[in-house]
């Protein structure tokens, strides 16, 4: 974890910063293992069983992969992610990893389901990359986003330097209302939207307070994801 923490400190861009983290990644991920069950089902909630499915900044490619698609396609601009979830999963052969900068791409996607996960954090362009997503999707396409809280940003970062979670390496938070302006912007619209996980780490009471503290108008709004689905106006 030393080493991952001296190579966030000294990458520059997103790109860099995660080919530079490609083979330490996932040692990194089993820190915070609860987190990543809870994101798999907050998507298997959204997404059924046997759709077709692209995952845009799928990092090495493990979430995709629980999702039981009839195909799937994971791309990330990491070419070193995308290296390591093609080795790991070469043996599935309705998943499709591919390095792809959406933002310079002209392919359109030929998908249901398009997930982002703790992606919007690292765009440097937020409207642009939100803007090309809008463009290449179907317009009966499901977008389904989810980033973390920004009120949950001190915490974040405390944990980084506890070693208790992945370094961020360079990344900005922007505020709900102005990630929801900028989708409006680009012609989506909110068909929900919904926050989850208060209590982030595995305690013998996470899964009760979890499953409740979302319902309420004084606490609902307080979890560590924030998650959109998103819709092309008609």
């Amino acid at each position: 974890m030393m080493k991952m923490l001296r190579i966030a400190r000294a990458s520059g861009s997103p790109e860099s910063y995660y080919n530079s983290i490609a083979g330490l990644y996932d040692h990194g991920k089993k820190k915070n293992l609860y987190y990543f069950d809870n994101l798999v089902s907050l998507y298997r909630f959204f997404i059924p069983t046997g759709r077709n499915i692209l995952e845009i900044g799928c990092g090495t490619g493990d979430l995709i992969t629980k999702l039981d698609a009839r195909e799937a396609l994971g791309i990330d601009l990491s070419a070193e992610m995308i290296k390591t979830a093609q080795r790991k999963y070469h043996n599935l052969k309705k998943i499709r990893f591919e390095r792809m900068d959406i933002t310079s791409s002209s392919e359109l996607f030929r998908t249901e389901y398009i997930m982002i996960v703790d992606v919007l954090e690292h765009v440097i362009d937020v409207p642009k990359f939100i803007k090309q997503v809008y463009i290449r999707a179907p317009r009966e396409a499901r977008v389904i986003i989810s980033v973390a809280n920004p009120i949950w940003e001190p915490f974040l970062m405390l944990a980084e330097k506890l070693r208790m979670k992945i370094p961020e390496g360079p990344h900005k938070r922007l505020t709900i209302k102005k990630t929801e302006e900028i989708y409006g912007q680009a012609g989506f619209l909110i068909e929900q939207k919904g926050y989850r996980l208060l209590v982030p780490k595995r305690l013998p009471f996470s899964d009760w307070i979890n499953e409740r503290f979302y319902r309420s108008r004084l606490m609902g709004h307080l979890g560590l994801v924030v998650f959109w689905v998103l819709v092309k106006r008609t």
